[in-house]
C-alpha cells in the first residue's frame, strides 16, 4: 500500500476540529445573573468505612496467616538443611 500524502491528511484534520464557542464579553448586570445561576455546593457526606470494606479486615487475616505460615515453613526448612 502506497503512503498516504500529507495532503490528505492536512485535509481531514482541517474538517474534524471542532470549533469552540466564542465568549462574550460580560457586561455589568452578568456577573450578578450568573452568580445567582451557580448551583450550590453539594454537602460533604460521611462515608462508614466499616460498612465499605468489611472484607478488607477478613483478607488482612488470612494474608497475616499465610505470611506466618511461610515464615514459620522457612525457618523449619534451614533447620533441616543445615
Amino acid at each position: 500500500m502506497s503512503k498516504k500524502s500529507k495532503r490528505t491528511a492536512r485535509k481531514r484534520r482541517v474538517t474534524t476540529r471542532v470549533q469552540a464557542p466564542a465568549v462574550q464579553a460580560p457586561t455589568a448586570a452578568a456577573p450578578t445573573v450568573q452568580a445567582a445561576k451557580q448551583p450550590a455546593a453539594p454537602s460533604p457526606t460521611t462515608v462508614d468505612f466499616s460498612k465499605e470494606y468489611r472484607y478488607v479486615i477478613a483478607d488482612l487475616k488470612r494474608i497475616g496467616i499465610l505470611a506466618a505460615a511461610m515464615m514459620g515453613l522457612l525457618v523449619v526448612l534451614s533447620f533441616i538443611i543445615r
